[in-house]
């Protein structure tokens, strides 16, 4: 496991007490207190595409479709219910009574102006192309009935409007000079109304009164959520320690256990998810480092990976002794598929390999990492340099890694993988990863065409020989491969209750947590 300086840990906490004395605890005051450790520029979906700023944009904003993962089906949010009406054209029924947070009633108009705005050729946003290149057009038949029309036949729409656009009010959405500044006081008609954000410092939500619409995403049970954005972990700790702070998430195991023995009033939280992390290299060259042109450095680099020994050391024992990942495609998603699996851990091959390809002497070579998936990045840094490779970590924030990783300076990514926030189906990993454009890091042409393949096949088993063979080449040609899962651990008040039925790789959404009674 991760060492942990549980005693220093203590004794800030134990100076941080008598500094400012315990806070009162908050269930009294129906107030949550979280932590993110990663910075929100903007609570918005489509300017603003991280994991940190989904968890607050699911709260605030709402989409077309929900899913139950229980029954692994797609439920009705804003849309009531849905009916193809050809191979390329979903009908789908809007919910009335609904009101956006400044009281203005949602209809068939905001939904065709959300996705005209997103597919607009002058708004720009990270995956745009992926997220909405899919549409041709959006039109409305009445107040309350839209038509999606695609520009291909497509089984994978549900998941893709699960996933966006965030529905907006097109009435004060469209009279803003500053369109993308939206985000810093957005309306939605989610469980939750923003009150204050402060990009530097955290934001705060409380619950809203109208959301009483009956979709299938539930109500806030809490009344109030103060988030504050503090990156450092220890910082994050000491404040739990001293009652400021009712939720921590993206925490080592160890230190969960330290905490949550030293405060009987909080407890640890574990449950797994479908986000994980990989290893992937520039096989396309995109970065001008040259050696992942070649097959067997690739192999040389995942032979040299003791991934059991990694996942051992950093995931909690019900997780650690489960069976590990076998492709860049996880079970939870519909469609995943693969028979290949990946390499085994060899010092002695990726020596040779290496050898073969020429560079008995090694390289240097940076590994662009951000998030939990730093940790991986270390310890995979730390098998390389065993076998020759001179390899280092570059550990970014989450829009400096986008930025780095659109820009093709990948030279090999050791990253999470979330599909897209937890969507429900394989074809967002697939689209992701393998589409043309700044993510590609392959180029590989087998890989685009069955992409496009997967997503527009309606018969499931035909569907998911297609994903089978995409999934099975990315896993033969070495160029990528799962690492270490990534279970939900937090540390929580025990006066907290997590309703687990959802997919989103942080453990929670904000209107499926409650007070014990």
């Amino acid at each position: 496991m991760i060492p942990t300086n549980t005693r220093l840990l203590a004794a800030a906490a134990v100076a941080l007490i008598a500094a400012t004395g315990a806070a009162e605890a908050q269930k009294s005051k129906d107030t949550l207190r979280i932590a993110f450790d990663q910075p929100v520029r903007l609570i918005d979906a489509i300017h603003n595409p991280n994991p940190a700023a989904n968890v607050l944009d699911r709260a605030v904003m709402s989409t077309l479709v929900s899913y139950d993962l229980k029954t692994r089906t797609y439920k009705g949010q804003l849309a009531e219910s849905w009916a193809r009406v050809g191979d390329r054209t979903l009908e789908l029924k809007l919910r009335r009574g609904v009101k956006f947070h400044d009281g203005s009633e949602f209809d068939a108009d905001d939904v065709v102006y959300s996705f005209a705005y997103a597919m607009d050729p002058t708004v720009n946003f990270l995956f745009k192309d992926t997220r909405f290149g899919w549409i041709d057009k959006v039109e409305k038949i009445d107040k309350y009935t839209v038509r999606v029309h695609s520009k291909e036949p497509r089984v994978t729409d549900l998941a893709r409007l699960w996933g966006a656009p965030p529905i907006l009010p097109s009435d004060a959405h469209a009279k803003l000079a500053d369109k993308p500044g939206f985000g810093r006081n957005p309306i939605g008609t989610g469980p939750y109304k923003v009150a204050s954000f402060d990009p530097q410092k955290g934001a705060v939500l409380v619950k809203n009164p109208d959301y009483n619409w009956g979709g299938y995403e539930p109500a806030a049970k809490i009344g109030r959520i103060e988030i504050s954005f503090i990156p450092d972990h220890q910082t994050q700790q000491a404040k739990l320690m001293v009652d400021e702070l009712d939720l921590i998430f993206h925490i080592d195991y160890d230190q969960a256990k330290a905490l949550a023995a030293q405060k009987p009033a909080y407890k640890v939280f574990v449950a797994p998810t479908v986000s994980f992390t990989y290893v992937m290299f520039d096989a396309a060259d995109r970065s001008g480092i040259g050696v992942f042109k070649d097959r067997r450095v690739r192999e040389a680099m995942l032979s040299a990976i003791d991934r059991e020994k990694i996942r051992k050391a950093l995931l909690p024992p019900e997780i650690a002794d489960a069976p590990p990942l076998e492709a860049m495609c996880h079970p939870a998603h519909l469609g995943c598929a693969w028979s290949k699996r990946p390499v085994t851990y060899d010092p002695a091959r990726a020596k040779s390999l290496l050898a073969a390809a020429g560079l008995a002497g090694g390289f240097d070579l940076e590994l662009l990492t951000w998030g939990q998936a730093k940790l991986v990045a270390e310890a995979v840094a730390g098998d390389l340099r065993k076998v020759g490779v001179r390899a280092s970590v570059n550990a970014a924030t989450v829009n400096v890694f986008q930025k780095l990783r659109g820009d093709g300076k990948g030279q090999t990514l050791v990253t999470l993988w979330d599909n897209a926030g937890g969507a429900p189906d394989i074809d967002n990993t697939a689209t992701f990863f393998y589409l043309p454009g700044s993510r590609n890091y392959n180029r590989d042409a087998d890989l685009t065409k069955w992409t496009g393949d997967g997503a527009s096949e309606p018969d499931p088993e035909k569907r998911r020989a297609i994903y089978a063979g995409l999934f099975d080449k990315v896993t033969e040609e070495r160029y990528a491969m799962p690492l270490v899962e990534l279970p939900a651990v937090l540390v929580q008040s025990k006066d907290l209750v997590i309703d687990t039925n959802h997919t989103k790789p942080e453990g929670f959404l904000f209107n499926r947590l409650s007070w014990t009674r």
